[in-house]
């Protein structure tokens, strides 16, 4: 019996004994690496540390454990943010810059793909004088270019920008050099003129699959010539206030393949109803977004319940805000990972959280209202903040929340992937900090104030993706905390969201140009 007791009794009192010498080596080399730092002083000095000073050095050190502990499980998993920036991308091969240029100088402009957008060539309005009168080289500039283009590696996309006042001549004969194009993922159209001819030509570029079309001429005639683009698997139209065939339009929803749809097309309620009827038999839908005017919330619940909606992954609903039978039909579209939804009343907002939190726990993009509305408060904003907590996957959240305490936060923490999120009154202070700390994927910011100082200088650093700030209350940066916020390695874009303010008045032009790196910039603009 005491042999029993006796061998774990000595098998613990070595792993004490193993643990101590480790700390006492440690202790050991800490004050040799003391010793050899003194000795290399020319003035030595004794330093009196008082007992707030301790104290200041050991929350330090508390809050870093805290912040590692929180992280260290997700490092493994996460790549730097200079691999996801590397030269993976086709695009930044070196040996394109030459092949850039000689498009270029044809009067084109390169868009480099950000927000998911593909590789674009923007084709503004290239004109010449002659004979003291403007003249339009659209068809001229993108025959020359042809050649160029079909030697770059990866699909692109031709991205007509017109003018606002749609005086830019119309687009017919340039939409036909289009067609020569063998990488051509797709064609764009922004406040641009099109005919007849153009049309047609679209209608026959046997490869075009992503048609967008906004603010720009479209009526009945264009739309049953995009009905017969059978080869169309993303389709974006806009066509503002006109009224349209509904009957025509419709006969958009016949495209085989049609996987994007976003249409904002005003309808009669009537009409909207035989609309999103038929819309329920697109089962190949991946994205959808329809404006057609004010809809019944039965009308997209049988939508839900009438199709097959295996596909569906993302969807913009307009309109409608989230009471609880479409709360409840959502579990229909059990892919859907990506959901944007105007808010409702503070009941309906938390029972749509806590039904997709149990129903759709895989969601990526949740955003319900933008910034207007109820917000929800108290018990009802930590819930909300708990129900975020639960969906594992989350990259962006915008939930009409005010933040009733830094520590409510907390749920977001266990978010790895969490890129952006809103929450109201969420200022930049200690109790915050640590707790973003505690977000490794964080890369952009939306913060109504500034109001942290040299403390809060040991957790800046660990918001290492951030790469954007907006700030509601741009007098509270101030030098000090620019200088501070530096320290985020990836910082390059602050915006104040101060409509009264200008320019960045609160930093003296000696800050600003300290920091070349950093882009300045006011909302909306």
């Amino acid at each position: 019996m005491l042999r029993q007791w006796l061998i774990p009794f000595v098998a613990v009192l070595v792993a004490l004994a193993g643990i101590g010498g480790f700390l006492i080596n440690s202790d050991r080399t800490q004050a040799v690496v003391a010793d050899k730092q003194a000795l290399t002083d020319v003035t030595p000095s004794i330093q009196h540390h008082t007992h707030t000073d301790l104290q200041k050095s050991g929350r330090r050190l508390d809050e870093i454990n805290q912040v590692i502990a929180s992280r260290v499980p997700q490092l493994s998993g996460l790549q730097s943010a200079n691999a996801r920036r590397g030269s993976g991308e086709p695009w930044n091969d070196p040996a394109l810059n030459h092949l850039y240029q000689q498009i270029r100088n044809q009067k084109l402009t390169l868009w480099f793909p950000r927000n998911g957008e593909p590789f674009s060539i923007w084709v503004g309005n290239p004109e010449k004088i002659v004979d003291g009168k403007k003249v339009y080289q659209h068809a001229e500039t993108l025959q020359n270019s042809v050649a160029l283009i079909n030697q770059l590696p990866f699909p692109v996309r031709i991205w007509f920008y017109g003018t606002r006042d749609q005086s830019n001549p119309e687009l017919g004969e340039c939409i036909e050099a289009v067609a020569e194009i063998k990488n051509l993922d797709g064609v764009k159209f922004s406040y641009c003129r099109i005919n007849e001819r153009g049309y047609e030509a679209l209608r026959n570029i046997p490869q075009l699959q992503d048609l967008e079309i906004l603010h720009s001429h479209l009526d009945d005639t264009a739309l049953e010539q995009i009905a017969q683009m059978d080869g169309l698997r993303r389709l974006h139209l806009h066509f503002g206030k006109k009224k349209m065939d509904s009957a025509v339009a419709e006969k958009i929803l016949d495209l085989p393949h049609l996987e994007d749809l976003k249409l904002c097309m005003p309808l009669v309620p009537e009409r909207a109803t035989s609309f999103w009827k038929k819309l329920s038999g697109c089962s190949e839908l991946v994205a959808l977004e329809v404006d057609c005017g004010t809809v019944k919330q039965d009308v997209l619940v049988k939508f839900l319940k009438d199709g097959d909606h295996q596909k569906l992954e993302k969807w913009v609903v307009r309109n409608v805000s989230p009471r609880k039978k479409l709360s409840d039909a959502f579990v229909l579209a059990p892919q859907l990972t990506s959901l944007k939804i105007p808010s409702g009343s503070t009941e309906e907002m938390s029972y749509l959280l806590e039904k997709l939190a149990s129903d759709l726990p895989g969601m990526t993009n949740l955003i319900i209202g933008w910034d207007t509305g109820m917000h929800l408060t108290g018990d009802e904003a930590r819930q909300a903040l708990r129900q975020l907590g639960r969906f594992k996957n989350l990259q962006e959240c915008h939930v009409p929340i005010t933040l009733p305490d830094a520590y409510s936060l907390q749920p977001l923490t266990r978010l790895s992937q969490l890129e952006s999120f809103y929450c109201k009154d969420l200022n930049l202070n200690q109790e915050t900090l640590l707790l973003l700390a505690q977000m490794p994927s964080l890369k952009s910011l939306d913060v109504n104030a500034l109001n942290f100082g040299e403390e809060s200088a040991h957790l800046l650093p660990w918001l290492s993706n951030v790469e954007q700030i907006e700030i509601r209350a741009p007098s509270s940066l101030t030098d000090e905390r620019l200088a501070l916020l530096d320290t985020l390695p990836q910082l390059s874009r602050l915006i104040w969201c101060d409509i009264a303010i200008q320019e960045p008045v609160p930093l003296t032009p000696e800050a600003r140009k300290k920091y070349p790196h950093i882009e300045f910039d006011i909302c909306g603009n």
